[in-house]
Formats: C-alpha cells, structure tokens, sequence
C-alpha cells in the first residue's frame, strides 16, 4: 500500500515534482525502467480485465454477464463523455506546468465544484430502464443505483490518477490502476471457486468494493500538502474545454466503429470484427504507456522550448520505433493467431485484422501526439482534428457496409489513423510560441 505522507525520494523510481527546472530529458537507464514499469503494469491491467470477463461469465452465465457488462458500459461511455475524459489531461498539464501538488494545486476547487461530478453519475443511472427494459422494475432500480456509484467512482479514479500524473508519479499511478483490478479478479475466483451463488448484483457489489480500494490508494498516493500556490480555476476549465473532443477521442474511444459494424452488417460480421480487433491492439496498450510519460514531461518545458523539442523527439521516434515493429510482427501472425484462439470459422476475420494492425499502429502514434498537444495546452487543436475525421470515419463505414465488405471498415480506419497522424504531425512540428507559466511551485 502507498505511504499515507508520500513525499519525493532518491531511492525509488518514480519521478516525484521538484521545484527547480528538470534538466533535459535524455535515455537514462532510470527513465528507460521507469517506462517499462508503466508498460507492465498496462499489459497487467488489461490481462486482469480478461481475466475478470472470463470468470465473471463463468459465475454468472451468459444473461448475468450480459447485465454486468451492460452496467460497465454505461458508466465508461457516461465517464468519457462527461468530465472522465477532457478534465484527467487538463489537471495533468497544470500541474506539471506550474509544478505544484494536487491537492495544493486543486484542493480548494475540489472542495467547490466537487459536487458536479454526481450529475453524470446521475445521468447514467438513469439511462439504465432505457437501455436494461427486460428486467423487472426492483432489478432496474438496483442496477440503476450500482451504475450512479460505478459512474462517480470511474470519474474520481480518473481524476486522482490525472493528479498523480500531474505530479510526476507515473510508476504509482500505473500500480495504483492494478489494484482494484487485481481485488476484483481475486474476489470473482473466490466465488467461483466456493461455488458462491452470486447474481449479477453481487458481482456488481464486489466491482464498487475493489474501486474503493483504487480510490483509496490513489488518495493517499498523491503528494502531500507543500504550500504551493493553488491554480486559478478559470485555468482548469479552459484547458478541459480545449480537452474535451480530444479527451473523449470519439474516433477509436466509444466505440463508434463497432455501433456501426453491428447496426449495419450484422452481429456475425460484428463477432469476426471483435476477434479482428482483438489481435490488433497491442499498439494501443503501448501508446497508452507512452502518453503517460509525454504529457507531463511535454507541459513541464513550455518555458524551455529546446527541452520540450527533446523530449517530442524522443518519445515520438520510440513511439515509431515500436509501433513498426510491433504491426510487423502482428501482420506475419495475424493468420496463426486468429486460427488457433478463436478457431477455423473466424478465418473471415483475417483480412480485416491486417488493416486493423496497421490502423492500430496509427492510433497508437495520433494518441501520442495528442499527448504532446495537451501538454502544450494546445488540446483544441487535436480536438478539431477529431472532429474534421469523424464524418470521414462513419462515412466510410457505411460505404463498406452497403459493399458488405468488412475489410473495407478495416481499410477506413486504417485511412482515418493515417490522415489524423499527418494533420496532428503537421501541428506538432509547428512550434508554440513560448510564454510565461504563472503560479510556479515555491521551493
């Protein structure tokens, strides 16, 4: 469990605020395994949500899995949609840049506004008779209730984790994101393996009591009080504001694409496109890594334009680096991969899972520019981009489907991810003008 009073020392590998200028970032061996940790524990998260899938349906079958997932669903699309998404990057960039601790930083804005982070909650659980009409009203009003807490503590982690970003405490906001998954996964085996005869409620019930802990853990992970100047909070919601569209990233973040396939092909070509996508996001987790590093590191130089060149040029060529790599790898076993784990009947899948690689390295390397764009708090720019493609994405999703050709989704997305990486490209080498930061951290 993280020190209740953590404050910056020598001797881990975390990368806590100091008052003075970082010095230029280079390839140490200490940033280099810091990053590694990251990946680790990305990989780790999202292995344990597998794992949770798999024994949840195990315990509850297929109609009680299909409840849970569809209580998930709705409090990750009302999180993303609402605050979860544009507002995590926008306490991150602030804080990096004027070197200050969450809660000196945004303690008294918390204290203040803190109460609208329930409306969406709110929102969301009453999506939940719309959308779950099957189950009888005691059922509706249950779940309904579960999806308002699992909607304001998705929203709080991701806030709490946008601190520890913020902060520079990278490897434990990454460790931090593990625990509540592993609690959850841990509890699910535990009810399997005592052949508990637990219903969707109680699965449910175990999700909001492993939250808690990741709630818990993130709070007390975040640096103590020092005494730095709080951040204007007309700061925080201008940056949101700019954040929102690129927080959100509806082109691969909601899950657009699959909507569309299901809607407009059909559920067999939606379950070939789900087996597609699912040799196909190894990119992504990777820039999820990256971009955790680039945002704070990108918004801690805005006042050494040298410094924060070094470090775009850095964490993009890895960026490149890997994601050739890695699609390469992907592209010569697509094929074996997709035969062995999902069986000869989703060799339809092929083709598409091809184009899929290629337009999950792209969406790997866009994240990551956005990333730089946010720490440049240059986020509206990203923002319009996603916008200006989001036409082009849907567009061409119809045009394959009237073709009925789901490669050409895979082809449409591939083109998306190539045409957001040369606008979001073009921005990035267009250099900001240098300003001064104000409310710097006092030593």
């Amino acid at each position: 469990m993280p020190d209740a009073n953590p404050g910056p020392r020598p001797d881990t590998d975390e990368q806590p605020l100091l008052p003075d200028p970082p010095p230029p970032v280079t390839g140490t061996a200490r940033g280099g395994f810091t990053f590694l940790l990251i990946v680790g524990a990305t990989f780790g998260v999202q292995f344990l949500i597998l794992a949770s899938g798999v024994i949840s349906a195990r315990v509850l079958g297929v109609e009680g899995r299909g409840v849970v997932a569809l209580a998930m669903a709705i409090a990750t699309f009302a999180a993303q949609l609402s605050f979860g998404g544009s507002l995590p990057p926008a306490i991150t960039k602030l804080l990096a840049e004027r070197r200050v601790g969450a809660r000196d930083g945004f303690g008294a804005v918390a204290r203040r506004r803190g109460w609208l982070l329930v409306l969406p909650a709110l929102v969301a659980g009453a999506l939940v008779p719309v959308l779950h009409h099957g189950a009888d009203v005691e059922e509706q009003v249950v779940t309904a209730v579960v999806v308002v807490v699992i909607t304001l503590q998705t929203i709080l982690f991701l806030v709490l984790a946008g601190g520890l970003q913020g902060e520079g405490r990278l490897v434990r906001m990454a460790w931090v994101a593990l625990a509540p998954q592993a609690a959850f996964v841990v509890a699910l085996s535990v009810a399997l393996a005592a052949d508990w005869s637990w219903g969707a409620t109680s699965v449910l019930v175990a999700y909001v009591a492993a939250n808690g802990l990741g709630l818990v853990l993130s709070w007390f992970a975040l640096l103590r009080r020092g005494g730095g100047e709080p951040i204007e909070e007309a700061a925080l919601w201008t940056e949101t504001r700019r954040n929102y569209v690129s927080g959100v990233r509806p082109l691969d973040g909601l899950g657009i694409e699959r909507l569309l396939v299901g809607g407009l092909l059909g559920t067999t070509a939606l379950g070939l496109f789900a087996a597609a996508t699912a040799v196909s996001n190894l990119c992504r987790l990777v820039s999820t890594a990256i971009s955790v590093v680039v945002l704070p590191q990108v918004a801690q130089h805005q006042e050494d334009p040298d410094g924060q060149r070094a470090v775009i040029r850095r964490w993009t060529g890895v960026t490149v680096l890997l994601v050739v790599v890695i699609v390469a790898a992907l592209e010569v076993l697509a094929e074996p991969i997709i035969r062995l784990a999902f069986g000869q009947e989703f060799l339809g899948a092929v083709a598409c899972a091809r184009w899929l690689i290629l337009a999950d390295g792209l969406f790997a390397v866009r994240r990551v520019f956005i990333a730089v764009l946010q720490g440049q708090g240059r986020g509206g720019v990203a923002s319009w981009v996603e916008l200006a493609l989001l036409p082009v994405l849907a567009v061409g999703i119809v045009a394959a489907s009237l073709s009925d050709s789901l490669t050409g989704v895979g082809i449409t997305l591939a083109l998306v991810g190539g045409l957001s990486c040369l606008a979001l490209g073009w921005a990035v080498a267009r250099r900001p003008r240098a300003r001064v930061v104000r409310g710097r951290h006092r030593a």
